[in-house]
């Protein structure tokens, strides 16, 4: 029998039986392929992006959507883009001077925390996707819930990376202290699980490798970072809700770090750095379960460049890694671009609905370096 969209990505988080592998949608980028996607004129869809992103998302009928990034703009790119030129002149004595201007104590740190706007804000969000998503089910995704790492967005690279040399424990203070702010939202979020019957799934967690690793020394983060945010998901680990944590960059030195403090589920990851599946599919979460996985479909490779062979075999890689796809969803790595094909998007999301789950095949770690070899 067929189940629902909400049927099956409860059967896929608790490792029951599904009649397909659960597919993700937010992350698919470029107005022409959207419009595309969504079988409506460009200029129809840059009238009325929100309702083309829609559109498309239908079309391939998605089982599930994080918050959506979709582009307004005919040659958009990217949203959200830190420059370190937008920071010239800032050292790295700014965070320092920073932290000492917050509050020292969490009475403080909370006073004029305002739990009605806070509780109201999400609430919307929730209500509007319900509202206007016509059956797709919200994967909640709020960023501020899994962490506060990239003061580089407020200070630029350089300083940020120095003070964490120089400046560690205020560096240490301002995580804290917005880490603090977010444990309450964890709460109120915990609450609005339960009133709107949300998939217990939250998909977060903030960029801290690039392609060589940890941005910053791992040891620093285990003392100064990782705590906090653990402080902030421990009322929705509590509640059951499996974390889902974003994964940019070769982030194997962190991999058991994120499952320690809470995590049980990873999305994402640049296979072309070495990151392989088989391995990861064998790990067990912090209460001995099999992990979760937002297979990311390659932005930075597969999608872009592939061919629809290309774009079948990652599927397929997949899909054996994971033991016939065992705690699989499919998704993006990240957000697509106007570089890629619209026909690689939607062979995607059609030949993973044709993988019987639970039937592994041949697990191949080559199937990603094939790629423009």
């Amino acid at each position: 029998m067929e189940l629902t969209k909400k049927e099956r990505i409860l059967r896929q988080i608790r490792g029951e039986e599904v009649d397909s592998i659960p597919t993700i949608g937010g992350w698919i980028g470029g107005a022409r392929q959207l419009a595309f996607i969504a079988g409506i004129p460009v200029e129809q869809y840059l009238s009325e992006p929100y309702k083309g992103m829609l559109l498309a998302h239908h079309a391939l009928k998605v089982d599930g959507m994080i918050q959506p990034i979709y582009h307004t703009d005919l040659h958009q790119v990217r949203s959200g883009h830190v420059q370190e030129i937008d920071f010239q002149g800032i050292e790295p004595i700014a965070i320092l001077k920073y932290a000492e201007s917050l509050p020292d104590t969490e009475k403080s740190v909370l006073l004029d925390f305002d739990e009605e706007m806070e509780e109201q804000k999400y609430r919307r969000y929730f209500e509007k996707a319900f509202c206007d998503w016509d059956g797709i089910v919200p994967i909640p995704n709020f960023w501020e819930i899994g962490g506060h790492f990239p003061l580089y967005s407020q200070f630029g690279y350089t300083a940020f990376w120095v003070a964490c040399a120089e400046y560690p424990e205020a560096v240490g203070k301002i995580w804290w202290v917005r880490s603090l702010l977010s444990r309450e939202r964890a709460k109120i979020l915990v609450s609005l699980y339960k009133e709107f019957e949300l998939v217990p799934l939250m998909f977060c967690g903030e960029d801290l490798c690039n392609n060589s690793g940890p941005m910053v020394n791992p040891k620093f983060l285990r003392k100064y970072y990782l705590p906090t945010v653990k402080m902030i998901i421990d009322p929705l680990v509590e509640a059951g809700v499996r974390l889902i944590h974003h994964c940019d960059g070769d982030v194997r030195p962190l991999l058991k770090d994120y499952l320690d403090i809470g995590f049980s589920g990873l999305q994402g990851f640049q296979y072309e750095l070495g990151i392989d599946l088989n391995a990861l599919g064998k790990v067990r979460t912090w209460n001995d379960k099999p992990l979760l996985f937002f297979t990311g479909l390659s932005v930075s490779r597969t999608l872009p460049f592939g061919t629809l062979d290309d774009i079948r075999a990652e599927i397929d890689y997949f899909h054996a890694s994971l033991q016939g796809g065992q705690g699989m969803f499919l998704f993006t790595s990240n957000v697509t671009g106007v570089e890629v094909p619209y026909e690689n998007i939607i062979e995607a999301y059609r030949y993973v609905k044709t993988k019987q789950p639970g039937q592994p095949g041949t697990p191949s770690v080559l199937t990603w370096r094939d790629v423009l070899s």
